[in-house]
């Protein structure tokens, strides 16, 4: 898996970001987790510890708790609390929500840019697309206004290791940027005198 497919916590979120936020340095935090015998507790036990007992907002209670189990070999980066392993991918792209979820909930305009077909679990317009794929993962599309333009968020969930992660990363970039070139076609067209 290249380097730059799954970035750890360390990578994600900056020192001076994380003190200036949580009041403490990683290193600070870690030898804290680690004096109250956090390295055999439950990642919801870890967080919730953080928040009840040292006052840490919630979501910077989670990310600490991610960071602190990657870096004592509890979790790869990229992996869920389940063992499982999660990829996303974002793209911007230059049509409104509404036409980008044709693109994604109609078969005939999925096509297009997706070469596979998955089975449809469920979707709201138009906001959300929910696929189940072949291997017995799950794929989230999520479509968020952007000024007229729309970013499309995936995730793909329980993918079986840190492999499959980077394969499905990959392949998820490079959809995005094909579904981004055709709605970029489309945009043009719409454009187009009558």
């Amino acid at each position: 898996m290249a380097d730059d497919d799954v970035r750890s916590h360390a990578a994600s979120i900056g020192e001076d970001t994380l003190h200036a936020r949580t009041g403490r340095s990683r290193e600070e935090w870690f030898a804290d987790l680690d004096g109250a015998g956090a390295a055999g507790w439950s990642h919801r036990d870890i967080a919730d510890w953080l928040v009840r007992e040292r006052g840490v907002e919630g979501w910077w209670a989670q990310s600490l708790t991610v960071g602190y189990e990657q870096a004592r070999g509890l979790r790869a980066a990229g992996q869920r609390p389940d063992g499982t392993f999660e990829a996303s991918a974002t793209k911007t792209v230059p049509l409104g929500t509404v036409a980008t979820y044709r693109l994604l909930a109609d078969p005939g305009q999925r096509a297009r840019w997706l070469d596979m077909e998955p089975s449809l679990r469920g979707a709201t317009e138009p906001t959300s697309v929910r696929w189940d794929w072949p291997d017995g993962s799950r794929v989230t599309v999520r479509l968020e206004d952007a000024g007229g333009r729309t970013r499309v968020a995936v995730q793909h969930h329980r993918l079986a290791d840190a492999d499959a992660l980077a394969v499905m990363k990959a392949f998820w970039r490079d959809r995005l940027a094909q579904l981004a070139l055709l709605e970029a076609e489309d945009a043009d067209d719409s454009d187009a005198p009558q």
